[in-house]
């Protein structure tokens, strides 16, 4: 079952004129206006078709809703049981897309509406309906996906290409610290060097210069 909207009862309208409400309120829909953001609902999908109709034929810019939730429940549970236990919940619900995830305890369901949206997020029981955001979503492990949303509400996955074991990264950082502990190394058998000619010497206070201290190269004798 692919996600779409197409099929949405819900249209979310940014310019909504006075005449094109009145051919609406003809077709038995209710507008509603939210931060001046108007949304067109109605109760069947009978009159899906001739909502857009009128919003194109005045060429008025529209966008059909949803609402995703994010499932959790501990018992296995089948898609038809997912849809059949939202339809008890929400009277004459509309489902866009339903899924159950690999685990058998998380799963995702899309309504239309925010009121069969907002019924089943405070719906208590075995199985809990939550705000859909992908952080909800477990990580399964040696699945290479990843999330992707596009146009608010839809989610869809894409193909993760693994990293190679040779990537250059880990060849440089490998090549940078092979030539550091050389350049110790290095410093380390001059200093040993430097050390021992002045002791031989019988000088007392000429032990280390600084800058073989710090690791820098060896002071000039």
């Amino acid at each position: 079952m692919s996600q779409t909207s197409d099929n949405s009862r819900t249209f979310r309208v940014l310019n909504l004129t006075d005449s094109v409400k009145s051919q609406l309120e003809k077709l038995n829909v209710v507008v509603t206006q939210h931060e001046n953001v108007n949304y067109i609902e109605m109760s069947t999908s009978e009159n899906i078709a001739s909502v857009r109709e009128i919003l194109d034929s005045n060429e008025i810019k529209y966008k059909q809703c949803s609402y995703s939730t994010f499932v959790r429940f501990k018992d296995s549970l089948t898609v038809e049981q997912l849809n059949q236990t939202a339809s008890e919940l929400c009277e004459n619900v509309n489902i866009l897309y339903s899924r159950v995830d690999e685990n058998n305890h998380t799963g995702k369901l899309v309504v239309d509406r925010l009121e069969d949206y907002n019924k089943l997020k405070n719906s208590t029981g075995e199985i809990n309906f939550y705000r859909f955001s992908p952080l909800n979503v477990p990580r399964v492990q040696n699945r290479n996906y990843q999330g992707r949303s596009e146009g608010g509400e839809t989610r869809e996955w894409q193909t993760v290409q693994p990293r190679r074991s040779g990537s250059p990264r880990n060849t440089t950082v490998r090549g940078q610290y092979t030539q550091h502990s050389e350049q110790q190394n290095t410093y380390s058998n001059i200093v040993r060097g430097e050390s021992n000619r002045r002791g031989r010497g019988g000088a007392s206070r000429g032990g280390f210069s600084r800058g073989a201290f710090r690791g820098g190269p060896p002071a000039s004798a």
